[in-house]
């Protein structure tokens, strides 16, 4: 099932709503971490109620245990409190062994300020038409990689045992047909820790949190364009990293601006 078509399998569900989420959007034991957040953004848009039209400001998701692809999961979306132009919302995303993700929006409106920053666009040679794309190999790669079309730019493959902290995508999804908002959260989880490139043999790896800050408006990102993403692992030891990655737009804005701490057992 192509991304668009995932998000729109959620549906109300008694006092909550349910999705389905196939077995090709799996990423190991669980599920691909940005297709989770997008439906925990799409849950939480259905109870903002008159503040359902601001734009997402900032995400907080917290991976708690694997989530199975091939299975339905439910979402309980909760309005925490809409103010004059800011709301804030949760949502838990519940498999049948309980609470498997959860997240904390902030949706805000647009305020005058005579502030203006950019994040300047990491330079990247090269046609994106002419790097190499990453291989999907089934039974090797995980499976979301297929609905993903992504090309590496700067850094290494995982598990060359090249010593290597940073590395540059660029990528898009192949399934243009969504949100903008739900598409740029899915894209902004798409690199995997550069860590991988350090290790000369396959070793599981996996995100713990995500703080994920919006900058502009999500509807601005053209959805069938190059996105550049530039994630540097900053510190790490006892197993556990901490990362920051930012992604552009192929105007050159930063759209987004993440920070996770990852587990690696290797």
């Amino acid at each position: 099932m192509k991304f668009g078509e995932v998000i729109s399998t959620v549906r109300p569900a008694g006092d909550a709503w349910s999705a389905h989420i196939p077995l090709d959007w799996a990423n190991g034991r669980t599920v691909f971490g940005g297709l989770q957040a997008a439906l925990l953004v799409r849950g939480m848009r259905g109870v903002l109620g008159e503040a359902r039209t601001l734009p997402l400001r900032s995400l907080h998701v917290t991976f708690v245990a694997p989530v199975a692809a091939g299975r339905d999961v439910v979402l309980r979306p909760e309005r925490l409190r809409v103010g004059k132009s800011a709301a804030h919302a949760r949502c838990d995303l519940v498999t049948t062994e309980g609470v498997a993700c959860t997240a904390v929006a902030i949706y805000g409106a647009d305020r005058p300020s005579a502030i203006f920053m950019e994040i300047p666009r990491i330079d990247v040679d090269g046609d994106p038409e002419r790097l190499t794309p990453w291989p999907y190999i089934p039974g090797v790669t995980p499976e979301f990689v297929q609905h993903l079309d992504i090309r590496l730019a700067r850094g290494a493959l995982p598990y060359t045992g090249q010593v290597s902290s940073q590395a540059t995508l660029m990528a898009r999804l192949v399934d243009s047909d969504c949100s903008a908002e739900e598409a740029l959260v899915a894209l902004s989880d798409t690199p995997p820790t550069p860590a991988l490139s350090m290790l000369s043999k396959p070793a599981p790896a996996a995100s713990l949190n995500w703080m994920l800050e919006l900058l502009g408006h999500p509807d601005d990102l053209d959805l069938d364009a190059w996105c550049v993403m530039d994630t540097q692992v900053r510190a790490g030891s006892d197993g556990y990293l901490s990362q920051t990655s930012t992604l552009w737009g192929p105007n050159g804005h930063a759209f987004s601006v993440s920070h996770q701490s990852v587990a690696v057992f290797g």
